[in-house]
């Protein structure tokens, strides 16, 4: 009896995998590599140009360890946004020491609890046509020492502990789309254990590593979760019939794109006196007339538009 079509084709898929997995591994391809490969392959798949490049803000880094004259927050930044540019670079960031980098993300605004005013800055951040905002912060490094090992076997090992943090905010509701910590730890020897505790970081190249390593995850987190994220434009004004949109040919628009058009005006306030926009249905279409570098105007098609402030994004 001839096997159906269907085993004949279910087994064809695992010969397939097999031989794909042995290339791999043939290779010398890691488990841990090919699945990085994979992450990489839906990055490009997520990110390709099938509507708006998204346009990402960046808060300069903080450093709220005890080693503040070091810089570390800038090593970290760097990194970051290093990472980012090389896995995604139809991302448009605005980032520290750009010309026309704004002042609304220099120097943030805050809420009493000292944390970002994050309603401020999604009013501020559509203005400049941001999709969502990024930062990150070092938040400590402390010295360790503990016994390991087995009776006569014990040692002291000197660890070091580097905690990380970064957050993502998303423009159109300002809410977080990432806020978590990141660990390391490493060990060192005592020589080099003593330095930290004396505050001394100076051609310490573990730490240097270990910082290197942590950012680069971050950057690869964050930017996984700005390419997954939808792309949006928003209406900054109405004069008359003409509705001026905050991006332009920076981001791809061109003239006849249709957009819909989203309202963004429940609010709603959480504990700690953050504000986030709940986003509405769709309230009509506009088609783009003009566009210039870094603004487009366009004209209602259909519906209305939700006023200054609404979301924009490609007809599917």
């Amino acid at each position: 009896m001839k096997p159906n079509a269907g085993i004949q084709t279910l087994a064809a898929l695992f010969s397939v995998i097999f031989l794909s997995t042995g290339i791999f591994m043939e290779a010398g391809c890691s488990p841990s590599k090919i699945k990085k490969a994979t992450k990489m392959v839906a990055r490009d798949l997520k990110s390709s140009n099938k509507g708006l490049k998204r346009k990402v803000g960046v808060i300069p880094f903080e450093n709220k360890s005890v080693f503040t004259d070091q810089k570390l927050e800038e090593l970290l930044q760097h990194i970051v946004i290093e990472t980012i540019e090389k896995i995604c670079p139809d991302i448009l960031l605005t980032k520290p020491g750009d010309a026309d980098y704004p002042a609304f993300l220099a120097e943030p605004k805050r809420l009493a609890s000292g944390s970002l005013d994050n309603f401020a800055l999604a009013k501020e951040a559509k203005q400049f046509g941001l999709n969502s905002v990024i930062t990150g912060s070092l938040i400590s490094i402390t010295g360790n020492q503990e016994e390991r090992g087995i009776l006569l076997w014990k040692d002291m090992r000197h660890m070091i502990q580097v905690h990380l943090a970064a957050e993502v905010f998303d423009m159109e509701t300002a809410a977080k789309l990432l806020d978590e910590g990141f660990m390391d730890e490493i060990e060192v020897d005592e020589t080099t254990f003593d330095l930290i505790k004396e505050k001394k970081l100076q051609g310490i190249s573990e730490l240097t590593d270990a910082l290197t390593k942590r950012a680069t995850d971050i950057g690869e987190k964050i930017t996984d979760i700005i390419c997954e994220h939808p792309c949006r434009g928003y209406v900054v004004s109405i004069i008359g019939e003409k509705i001026i949109l905050s991006s332009g040919e920076n981001i791809g628009m061109k003239v006849g794109d249709i957009l819909e058009v989203y309202s963004c005006n429940n609010i709603i306030e959480g504990t700690n006196g953050e504000k986030f926009c709940i986003p509405g249905f769709k309230t009509g279409e506009i088609k783009i007339t003009e566009v210039y570098p870094e603004k487009a105007e366009a004209v209602i098609v259909s519906g209305k538009t939700a006023g200054t402030g609404s979301a924009v994004k490609t007809k599917k």
